[in-house]
């Protein structure tokens, strides 16, 4: 199938060889270094932070490479992209509905963009599809009347909360006092008549960090359905902690708390093999410091507080199977050769979040990338393939099976590109020595086109050497490729932005995206796919080695 061309992409690219002669010197925004190094196309690459002029490979139509650059700078729809995913759709668990739907109007806008091949590629599935319907919980004080008459309550607090997915919600609103978790023997036999329909208050954690908090609330899922086992298997539940016997005890569910005022969303261990039939009810909610600390205060305080929480989630029996999204600009000369742009669509869905920086931002940035390359009618001599990862935040589920399913065609793809670090600018990459002079040209005609007046700083793309070899590991889809010595690149993200504000969390919403920050991703995506695609070999690669198994993302990346 080829590339539509639409009148509007004829007339750039008819504009694009009127305006600049063969070897024009390039244009570049008001303001850049009128001294800076350019090799006789006009390009500036930036190696190891220096200027240089960018070395004189060919790569493409300088007249393709100018109209990407009119149609990135002038008529940039990456932030309609975003706004459609994560206002529209929201965030997007792997194996949800909502997944589904993205990947399928990612499909529907490459292939309304032109580009062939745009389908679902299904990569494996999961046991149980959940859907986090809307959720809540708010702090009460109970007033009692006078005669007998119904208590009165007062809302004092709303909460802001998570919950592992794929655990178990409530069934409509529920309401209950709240007590401590008892400590030793002595508090539980002095709270043990209280328990039945209460909420267990968890002592605040030590502050451990994401990882921390996501893995206790894990862990406390773990011990109480273990406990279950153990006396299912004969134990005596004198012989289990008091954690343990806490499983026992009819409460509506248990309260715990992250180490500030972010609240970050994983998943039940397990999860992925659920059984939606004999699944535990154990409700774990986690709240913010502050809320924890109201909480706490109120209680210190004899109040006779209680909470609300209504957490609406559904499953659906499976299994549900799960899919990449894929589309395509076929080479001209060697089509079955491989530039991959790429991003994970997937996100965690604790509520409040909308997916937007981890990975919405990423997720936009590619579709933009194949938008502005179909409109200009790029004719790369390899093929581009664009991908929409899913899967990646349960362990790069999603390129693991590509890879694994794809072993032919491992050897023919030049490098494989990974935006997954938030709503920066792509500021270039560390890459092996011998990858240098490739990269930085393809990066070049980049630098000195975006200038930041926010950062007063050009947005310009850094490549780093790092040595014989291409680094290895990371913690997001280039991973996979890179352990097979197939070179992937996780873009640096580099701004102003915090990244791990909105991270996992509650806060991940649309409006912390940067436009001017996402403009220059996408446009600079569609430039280095395109000029590598249509290079004259393949990127070098290094000599294989056995790499170690690279484990779900659970760091964020640094953001320079």
């Amino acid at each position: 199938m080829n590339i539509r061309r639409t009148p509007v992409a004829s007339l750039l690219v008819c504009a694009a060889l009127t305006l600049f002669p063969a070897t024009p010197l390039a244009s570049a925004g008001d303001n850049a270094p009128a001294d800076r190094p350019r090799n006789s196309q006009g390009w500036t690459a930036v190696i190891d932070g220096k200027d240089v002029a960018a070395p004189e490979l060919t790569m493409g139509s300088e007249a393709t490479v100018r109209a990407i650059l009119a149609e990135g700078k002038n008529n940039n729809q990456v932030m309609a992209h975003l706004r459609y995913l994560t206002k529209e759709i929201g965030p997007r668990l792997t194996g949800s509905a909502a997944l589904q739907r993205a990947n399928e109007w990612c499909r529907d806008q490459f292939a309304s963009w032109g580009l062939a091949n745009a389908h679902l590629d299904q990569w494996g599935t999961v046991s149980a599809r959940f859907d986090r319907g809307p959720s809540s919980a708010k702090v009460v004080l109970r007033r009692e009347r006078r005669g007998g008459a119904e208590p009165a309550y007062d809302s004092l607090r709303t909460l802001e909360i998570t919950t592992l997915a794929w655990a178990a919600g409530t069934e409509g609103k529920v309401q209950g006092p709240v007590i401590r978790e008892p400590k030793d023997e002595a508090e539980y036999a002095q709270v043990r008549d209280q328990l039945k329909g209460a909420w267990v208050l968890v002592k605040a954690p030590p502050p451990v960090g994401q990882r921390g908090i996501r893995g206790g609330m894990g862990a406390r899922y773990t011990a109480l359905n273990t406990a279950r086992k153990k006396v299912a298997e004969g134990a005596e539940l004198d012989s289990l902690s008091i954690a343990e016997r806490l499983a026992f005890e009819d409460v509506l569910g248990f309260i715990t708390t992250s180490r500030d005022e972010r609240v970050w969303t994983g998943a039940i261990p397990g999860w992925r093999e659920l059984d939606v039939g004999t699944m535990p009810k154990d409700v774990l909610i986690q709240v913010r410091l502050s809320d924890y600390d109201f909480i706490n205060s109120r209680l210190a305080d004899g109040d006779t507080i209680e909470v609300e929480a209504d957490l609406q989630h559904t499953f659906e029996k499976g299994p549900i199977p799960v899919y990449n999204t894929i589309a395509e600009i076929p080479g001209t000369e060697f089509p079955n050769e491989y530039v991959i742009v790429s991003a994970h669509l997937d996100s965690w869905d604790g509520p409040g979040s909308e997916g937007a920086t981890d990975n919405g931002t990423g997720s936009a940035v590619t579709l933009e990338a194949a938008r502005i390359l179909a409109a200009v009618g790029a004719k790369p001599r390899r093929t581009i393939r664009f991908i929409q990862w899913t899967g990646e935040e349960q362990g790069l589920l999603g390129s693991r099976g590509y890879v694994e399913s794809r072993s032919d065609e491992m050897p023919r793809i030049s490098a494989v590109f990974v935006d997954d670090g938030g709503t920066n600018y792509q500021g270039g990459f560390r890459c092996a020595d011998q990858m240098v002079e490739m990269l930085a040209a393809a990066t070049a005609p980049t630098n000195y086109q975006f200038y930041s007046d926010v950062d007063q700083r050009w947005m310009n793309v850094n490549i780093r050497g790092s040595g014989p070899r291409n680094p290895r590991g990371g913690g997001s889809d280039h991973a996979s490729f890179n352990r097979i010595s197939v070179p992937g690149f996780f873009w640096d993200e580099t701004g102003r932005a915090d990244y791990g504000y909105g991270w996992h969390t509650q806060n991940d919403k649309f409006e912390l995206a940067i436009e001017e920050y996402l403009v220059q991703s996408a446009t600079n995506t569609a430039i280095t796919a395109y000029r590598l695609a249509s290079a004259d070999t393949l990127l070098p690669r290094d000599l294989p080695e056995e790499a170690a198994e690279t484990p779900a993302r659970d760091d964020a990346p640094t953001t320079p």
